[in-house]
């Protein structure tokens, strides 16, 4: 494939339906533990028995039926998915969970259903992705509820191909990502080389229960700001100070707002020092040297200056695809290549040569 001669990686391409195949992927013993929708009616929001707990969904039945795709069953399919790779020049798509998935991991309190239902996820992606090999790759989860059980499933992940690892911006509940819970885990990601991409959801973050009404407002807050509260953690709350081997991918927040998210960091840094001691560089030069943000330029208008301004070294392609608010196959890459604001150097970073060396794909 390629364009111009540019490898071309999508580092935002999800699975749908994925939830649905851990009954044909989990160990027998959990089967009856698997998560159960609950019956609700169209202006209720759904209900899910998630081992001896019920999580509320994110919005009214009815809103999920009214939102507009173009995606086909075919689409869907591993051959599908590759079908429409080849219309926009794309290489090699890395998969993610949908968003129930992440959900449901992120909200099971139990530990050891929780790296159950990590272990079925992953078992999953590994078996679609071998569907098309070479075309479609993966990033897969860990149950961040008990470390142990994470570096084990983080190990078991690799060996079976994943490339990075997904998990919501918002932390599981009771946690702050600077809690030492974490520290384990990040010690081992940096061992192993092994990106984050924060990938929130709808479920448990901002605008949750504020918009819980109104999808059209809880889309609009609760990715994009949450991701931008979890950068911040990791950028001034201590994290990459004690792990500062760490290499963090933000997906689904925009491209545009990250120059003014952080120098809005680098102020607070420079005016209230006292209130973060622990911080010795400029939070922008943390961010330089560690994070990729995800590059949507069918969805966001200012793509073109936030590549300019941030640098072509810290920005991926992500297509989002094949969710509803993602572009139509053959239409994805193109605001990118045939840009005209745009280096043919920082074009060729953008589309695919960051997302090679930060996965270590040797294409």
């Amino acid at each position: 494939m390629a364009i111009d001669g540019m490898k071309v990686i999508d580092l935002d391409s999800h699975l749908v339906g994925d939830l649905e195949s851990w009954d044909q992927t989990v160990e027998a013993k959990y089967k009856e533990f698997l998560p159960r929708k609950l019956p609700t009616k169209d202006n209720e929001r759904r209900k899910t028995l998630v081992g001896n707990q019920v999580m509320i969904g994110s919005e009214l039945g009815r809103q999920k039926a009214e939102k507009k795709e173009w995606v086909t069953p075919q689409d869907l399919t591993a051959q599908g998915r590759v079908r429409n790779m080849d219309l926009d020049g794309i290489d090699v798509a890395v998969l993610s969970p949908n968003s129930p998935a992440l959900d449901i991991l992120w909200f099971v309190d139990d530990p050891e259903l929780a790296a159950a239902y990590a272990r079925a996820q992953n078992n999953y992606m590994n078996y679609y992705a071998s569907q098309q090999p070479g075309r479609l790759m993966w990033a897969g989860v860990i149950p961040l509820q008990d470390p142990d059980e994470a570096i084990k499933e983080l190990h078991r992940s690799r060996e079976l191909g994943s490339k990075a690892l997904n998990v919501k911006a918002t932390p599981i509940p009771g946690k702050e990502w600077w809690d030492p819970h974490f520290d384990p885990i990040f010690d081992e990601l940096e061992k192993t080389n092994t990106p984050i991409i924060f990938h929130d959801t709808k479920t448990g973050s901002m605008g949750h229960e504020r918009f819980a009404d109104n999808f059209f407002f809880s889309h609009m807050v609760g990715r994009t700001i949450e991701s931008m509260v979890c950068l911040m953690i990791y950028l001034c709350g201590g994290v990459m100070e004690k792990h500062p081997n760490l290499k963090i991918i933000c997906l689904e927040t925009g491209a545009s707002q990250m120059p003014w998210w952080l120098s809005r960091m680098d102020e607070h840094w420079e005016k209230l020092p006292h209130l973060v001691p622990w911080q010795k560089p400029k939070p922008s030069d943390i961010f330089n040297e560690s994070v990729y943000v995800g590059c949507e330029p069918f969805e966001d208008g200012l793509f073109e200056w936030a590549v300019e301004y941030l640098g072509g070294d810290r920005l991926v392609l992500a297509t989002d695809s094949p969710h509803w608010d993602s572009s139509q196959p053959g239409q994805v890459t193109g605001p990118v290549a045939k840009s005209s604001k745009i280096s043919q150097d920082n074009k060729r970073k953008v589309l695919g040569e960051n997302a090679i060396n930060l996965l270590g794909l040797g294409l």
